[in-house]
């Protein structure tokens, strides 16, 4: 009698999203033929069902952390204290006192080159502002000039939120680092126990086969063909990858 084998698929090699999508369709076809399975797919099945349980959450909610919005209401902080700083210049530089007038000008001139840029990605924007305050700061007449429009405060004050918005979003950064380490330790576990899983659907295909288990079969067998097709090209595979 021929041994019935399983597609090869490298399912350590998916993506996480892709992992959920094998797992799940995995868990809900063998679930519709539970009453029928072995003890050994039994068991595997109901492991799997267990590690999903943990691994899902970290892969439909990998960017919602505490951070999210703190970092939203940092970049609106400097966002509005930048503008509110450009709506004085553009401000004075319409005004009737010549001195100030003139000192709008040198202030403007100065900032003509960053007014535009507080639309940009808000990691760009950081970076962008504190090289412009590398220059603010050594400038002696753009500083006496900013001091003449009463800016002086205002300016150290969008400094200082710029600082606030860069320690926020990094800490966002290690939060986000931290949870994709642990959604990946949990694919291993999920994929290992799929692993388990496929194994003990194969032997009973082989074995105990009835007419749920070899329907089974064919239907994973189908799901391993597909993502098969989804795994990513050009590596090398590693042999301790291979489901067989």
């Amino acid at each position: 009698m021929k041994k019935l084998l399983l597609n090869a698929l490298y399912v350590f090699r998916l993506s996480i999203d892709n992992v959920l999508g094998l797992v799940k369709s995995t868990i809900n076809q063998a679930l519709a033929v539970k009453e029928d399975l072995g003890d050994l797919s039994t068991a595997t099945l109901n492991q799997l069902i267990a590690d999903n349980l943990l691994f899902e959450p970290m892969v439909k909610n990998p960017r919602k952390s505490e951070f999210t919005e703190k970092v939203s209401k940092a970049n609106s902080d400097r966002k509005e204290r930048f503008l509110e700083i450009k709506r004085t210049v553009k401000l004075h530089l319409k005004g009737r006192d010549a001195a100030k007038k003139a000192a709008a000008k040198t202030v403007d001139f100065f900032f003509s080159t960053y007014w535009g840029m507080i639309n940009e990605p808000m990691n760009t924007v950081t970076g962008v502002i504190s090289g412009m305050f590398e220059k603010y700061n050594t400038d002696v007449v753009v500083k006496a000039a900013a001091a003449t429009l009463a800016l002086s405060t205002m300016i150290t004050e969008f400094e200082t939120s710029n600082k606030t918005f860069d320690v926020i979003y990094n800490q966002r950064l290690a939060n986000d680092a931290a949870h994709e380490l642990s959604a990946s330790e949990q694919k291993k576990a999920v994929c290992n126990m799929f692993t388990e899983f496929c194994n003990a659907l194969e032997q009973s295909a082989n074995y105990t086969p009835n007419e749920s288990v070899l329907k089974l079969f064919n239907n994973i067998n189908e799901l391993r063909r597909k993502y098969h097709g989804l795994e990513p090209v050009g590596k090398d595979k590693v042999e301790s990858e291979l489901v067989k």
